[in-house]
């Protein structure tokens, strides 16, 4: 009959090492994950709603307006189908006086790591990213054919607020209504993918 016999201290040490080895080489890896999902989360959300906000304006036959509304940075938005007053109603609350109809929002706090900036620029390049909070408050509005009314955003930077070196992604919006989410690290002429 054969004695079987347990694991030997020198041999759950080896298997020890070779388990923090491998942790110690996959968490840096996990991390980066995570903070790039983290991005891509909070910009494909704002994409959603920049096109829900077109696609309720083109339904309604009436301006719709999508907000990014904190000054902070955070990837908060919501989408209202009110005409603006002068006060510059920025937060779908209704508080310049208007009644809302606040068709959809989101609060970005799932995505802490992620921070957006905003631009109303007619012209952009896109090798230096927006700092987090940079034009926000800010708004777009569209018209019954899905275009943009008067001046608005025409650019989101969506980037990591713990690590610089970290994915940036762009949202972009002609003012045809057009909106596409772009990675600045490509060029558009090689990838589709690409911004410029």
């Amino acid at each position: 009959m054969l004695r079987q016999e347990g694991v030997s201290l020198v041999e759950l040490l080896i298997g020890l090492a070779v388990l923090g080895l491998v942790l110690a080489l996959a968490i840096p890896n996990l991390t980066s994950w995570m903070e790039n999902t983290q991005i891509r989360s909070a910009a494909e959300s704002i994409l959603n709603g920049v096109q829900v906000a077109r696609a309720e304006a083109i339904r309604r036959n009436y301006q719709a307006t999508f907000h990014l509304t904190s000054s902070s940075g955070s990837a908060d938005w919501c989408v209202d189908t009110t005409v603006q007053s002068t006060s510059g109603n920025t937060d779908c609350s209704g508080n310049s006086g208007t009644s809302i109809n606040k068709v959809q929002s989101w609060a970005g706090s799932q995505d802490k790591n992620a921070r957006v900036g905003a631009s109303t620029s007619s012209t952009q390049t896109y090798t230096a990213a927006l700092s987090a909070g940079a034009g926000l408050p800010a708004s777009v509005t569209f018209d019954a054919m899905g275009h943009m009314v008067g001046t608005g955003i025409t650019r989101i930077d969506v980037t990591n607020s713990s690590d610089s070196n970290a994915r940036r992604l762009v949202i972009i919006i002609s003012s045809y209504g057009l909106v596409r989410l772009c990675d600045p690290l490509l060029t558009h002429s090689s990838n589709p993918q690409g911004c410029a």
